[in-house]
This record gives C-alpha cells, structure tokens and sequence, in this order.
C-alpha cells in the first residue's frame, strides 16, 4: 500500500471542493480534442437486450480500456469523457460503457443494472478482446463502475479471459453496507440528493420505455429520499434478492480482493467524503498480491484537481496513476494499419 503525493492549493484542498469541482463540466472533451474515429457500438446482451458503447479508436491496433461510470451516471459523465480523452491521446482505444440501464442503453435494456451485475461488464470485454483492432483490454472504472470492475477480477480469479491486461479503480466503494449507510446521514445530504435523482430519473425513464419489464410503477419513485428506499423498492425486487442487506453484502467487491490475479490498482483519497478510507482499508488488508493500491492524502471523490487548467482537468493525479499503470502491463500501441471489424 502506498500513499503518493498529491499536493493541490491551498484553496483547492477542501474534498468537497474537489468533489463538486470534478463534476463541473469542464473540458469534457475540451475543444482542443479532436477524434478521427469514432464509433456508436451496440452489444448484445442475453436475448431481448442491448448495451451501448461510444469508442474512441486509436487509429492503429492498441490496447483498449473500456471506461465504467458510477453509480448514477452515464458513459457521459464528465470523469468518463475527460479519461477518454486522456486515454486516447495516449494511443489507447477509449471505449466508454453505458451499463444496463444507464444513458443509451436505457432503450433496450433487459433491466437496470444493480452495484454487483458484472456478467454485462465481462461480455464487453471478451468481446473487445475478440476484436482485432485491440491489443488486450484494460478496465478502468469510476466510483460504483470502480468497485464492479473490482467485484469481476475477483469473479475470474486465476481465469481471466484471454486478452485482459488489468483493471483499475478510482474512489470505488468496497463496502457498500457501510457506504449506503453513510450516504443516508444527513452529512452527505447534498452527495445523497444529487445520485438518488440520477438514479430515480433512470428508473422513471425505464419504467416508460419498459413498463412490462419493471416490477415499479412511476408513481412509486415519488418521495424516495434514501438509498435503502431505492434499492429496497426497485433494485431487491428486480433482481431477486432477498432483502437489501443482501443485496449490499452480495454486491460489495470488498470480499472478492483476496481473489483477484489479472495486474489492478485501486486508486483512493483519504479525505474521500463519500466513501470514507475507514470503508476501504479493512477490505485492502485482505487484497492478494496482484492488487496495487495507491492512497493519496487530499483529492476528495473523483477529484484530485491540482487547478483550473485543462491538462490538471484531463490529466490529474489518478489519471496519471492509471495511464502509468496501464503502461506497465500493455506494450506501447504499435502503429500499423489495422484491421476493419465490427464489435456489435
């Protein structure tokens, strides 16, 4: 375990100023970005359902880092596109996901996606992997993304799929009894107001677009202001389990640390204000050898801005962990002409 240094100013040291500051949407992309080739992906899952990816292509076979957003957000997160473009203007393939439910994909999908649904997740990697335009497939994911992706090395354990080169999170919950517990306290108030509306208006829009497939009425979303209420009304009663203790023990990635064997950084603040460090270290202890975890002592959640320019925006401290990380385990992208092919 190692705590780097990320040193932001002085009035930029404040994690809820670095939290809200890193949603503010800039430089996602910013005009100085531009791509010659991209492409709207549509992925089969299971038999009645799609999933929907935005890729960004490299223009040469490279590695691919398929980008997982949080918990109420969308392949369009800003922390999502301002990675891409990080990714992308480092030679990789920058595939950024809209899970089961979220953004594009709430037009065919089977169901919303629950904190522990990895099946969609390992679909799109084989699948990338299979392409060959990519040279192996990386995995970075934000927040709840962050802690799925963590939950699926764990999953493979000494199995991974052929081509998977690593995984890396960024401020993800490991524990997500302890975390929803304290996203309902009235400290994380504003934290809790702004994902619960991310998450009711997707539930609002999948009930219109898939009344028959929802086990909720629209009205039932009316007044939900925790996220045991959510997840008690919509998420347990979808998906089967039994009630939400469950449902947060099984989800958790925390547990799955010790399994993990495919290269992985996790990559937290200690002043993270939503997923406190005292949710993470117990769960780190118990991480096998394959997991690299890299602690910083200021950067709040999915922040770590260093100032108002773009390359502290597209660039900052946990990026640049990741990118550095990444470059460990995948050779720098060749350039040679590559191959035509279709992930969808």
């Amino acid at each position: 375990m190692m705590t780097s240094p990320f040193r932001p100013p002085r009035w930029l040291k404040s994690p809820h100023l670095q939290t809200i500051g890193a949603a503010a949407p800039l430089f996602a992309p910013p005009r100085s970005h531009s791509v010659t080739e991209e492409e709207s992906l549509r992925i089969p899952v299971g038999t009645d359902g799609h999933l929907h990816a935005r890729a960004w292509w490299a223009g040469a076979r490279a590695p691919a880092v398929v980008i997982l957003h949080g918990i109420a957000g969308s392949k369009d997160s800003h922390c999502c596109v301002r990675a891409a473009v990080a990714l992308h203007r480092a030679g990789y393939h920058a595939v950024r996901l809209d899970m089961r439910g979220a953004g594009d994909s709430v037009t065919d999908a089977p169901s919303l996606y629950h904190a522990g649904l990895t099946t969609d997740l390992d679909l799109v990697v084989r699948r990338l992997a299979a392409d060959p335009r990519v040279a192996g497939v990386f995995v970075l994911g934000f927040s709840g993304g962050g802690s799925q992706a963590l939950k699926l090395a764990g999953e493979w354990g000494d199995a991974p799929p052929s081509g998977v080169l690593g995984v890396a999170s960024i401020s993800a919950p490991l524990d997500y009894t302890r975390v929803a517990a304290r996203m309902d306290t009235l400290v994380c108030l504003p934290y809790r107001f702004h994902v619960l509306r991310g998450l009711v208006d997707r539930a609002r829009a999948f009930v219109q677009h898939h009344p028959q497939r929802a086990r909720y009425r629209s009205a039932d979303l009316d007044g939900i202001k925790r996220f045991r209420n959510y997840d008690g009304s919509i998420i347990v009663p979808m998906h089967g389990f039994s009630d939400v203790d469950s449902y947060y023990r099984e989800a958790s990635s925390g547990r799955y640390l010790g399994k993990v064997r495919v290269p992985t950084i996790v990559i937290h603040a200690e002043d993270d204000p939503m997923v406190p460090i005292d949710t993470v270290r117990p769960w780190l202890a118990g991480a096998s050898s394959a997991v690299r975890v890299q602690l910083s002592r200021h950067g709040g959640h999915i922040g770590w801005l260093a100032g108002l320019d773009e390359s502290s925006w597209i660039k900052g401290w946990a990026t640049s962990e990741a990118l550095a990380f990444f470059a460990e385990h995948a050779p720098v992208p060749v350039a040679e002409s590559r191959p035509t092919a279709s992930v969808a």
